[in-house]
């Protein structure tokens, strides 16, 4: 007879051998669509300006903790940001709240087709120059020197990297995640992107912004063997609860792409990934050339030692090019799963609280 307080699956699931108990209760995890029902980026917050789409989002330090200089954080542009602030306990934000440092995050929000005019130059020269402004008003009126250090994720590090060259003001020291700056040494990704084979003007023109779901699908396919790997460790740890609800929140976030506006896309495409003009030189940007020799805030140089999307090599290129000392380090992880482990939140919380250079 069935005990009252057991279902049929979890009886079943009792008496079945250990692989198929693990498959049906895959299936009935899945069932329950967790993807759907994951909440991420649940850190509380306030936004204190918005430009377009894109919004500031400002993260309070946790009280009594010993105060630190604040932090400007820009993320990825084809991404949410939640990827910082994906869980309680698995969060690069709420670790450094905890430890007193103040977050300032740039959202770039989600284009619509009527941004598909928007230029890097914009998006650098005016977004993110003016959400630094406000940043440093905000640290000001809460008592504060206004005094702000830059950590950039991704393009995100790219375009961080750009406005700190040409407005060396903006932050006091730099620090770089997984930013791509030599394109050429992308690995698979850089052969992807070559002009004698990727039609950038003819999808550009054809979609007006760049696709998130093409974007979500093109970097599936850079690591085919990942996405059958997923769902192999699902099953294989389907009995831990931390996993489960770790894997559906990944799900949630990977899943959310934003599109890329459309001129923005295919400048950043062009100079980037055909030129490689960060190192080659010559990107002329809102008639003045781009010069990372400009760059004068110290910078930290953090590569992932699994990383299929910017392998260490295209990161650590900034220690040959900047007009400042760079430090290079790797971290241990791939592009993503760094950000959701242990080990960066310490990292980042160690070089906040680190003394700026003279």
């Amino acid at each position: 007879m069935l005990h009252p307080h057991r279902t049929w699956s979890q009886a079943l699931m009792t008496a079945l051998p250990d692989e198929p108990r693990r498959a049906l209760a895959t299936l009935e995890f899945l069932a329950n669509d967790p993807v759907a029902r994951a909440q991420v980026g649940r850190s509380p917050h306030e936004v204190i300006h918005r430009q377009g789409k894109s919004a500031l989002r400002y993260f309070a330090p946790a009280s009594g903790a010993e105060p630190s200089a604040p932090l400007f954080i820009t993320m990825p542009l084809i991404n949410t940001w939640a990827i910082f602030d994906l869980l309680p306990g698995r969060s690069v934000i709420q670790a450094l709240n905890a430890a007193g440092v103040p977050v300032y995050l740039l959202d770039w929000g989600r284009p619509g087709p009527e941004d598909q005019a928007l230029t890097v130059g914009y998006l650098i020269d005016t977004v993110l120059v003016r959400a630094f402004d406000r940043a440093r008003r905000h640290a000001r009126a809460r008592g504060g020197e206004g005094t702000l250090d830059a950590v950039g994720y991704c393009v995100g590090g790219t375009f961080l990297t750009v406005a700190l060259a040409r407005h060396p003001g903006l932050a006091r020291r730099l620090c770089l995640l997984a930013t791509p700056i030599d394109f050429h040494l992308s690995g698979r990704l850089s052969r992807w992107a070559d002009p004698r084979t990727f039609p950038l003007d003819d999808i550009v023109d054809g979609y007006g912004n760049f696709p998130a779901e093409m974007m979500r699908d093109s970097f599936a396919w850079l690591r085919p063997m990942g996405q059958l790997n997923k769902w192999r460790s699902l099953a294989d740890r389907i009995d831990s609860p931390s996993f489960t609800e770790l894997w559906a929140a990944m799900e949630r976030w990977s899943g959310d792409n934003t599109d890329f506006a459309g001129e923005a896309y295919r400048e950043y495409v062009r100079r980037c990934y055909f030129d490689n003009a960060l190192v080659a030189g010559g990107w002329n940007l809102n008639g003045r050339v781009v010069d990372l020799r400009e760059g004068l805030a110290p910078a930290l140089v953090l590569a992932c030692s699994d990383d299929h999307i910017v392998p260490p090599e295209s990161a650590f290129a900034l220690a040959s090019l900047w007009g400042a000392p760079v430090r290079t380090e790797t971290l241990k992880g791939g592009h993503v799963g760094v950000c959701v482990g242990a080990e960066l939140p310490r990292r980042l919380c160690s070089w906040a609280a680190e003394a700026p250079a003279a």
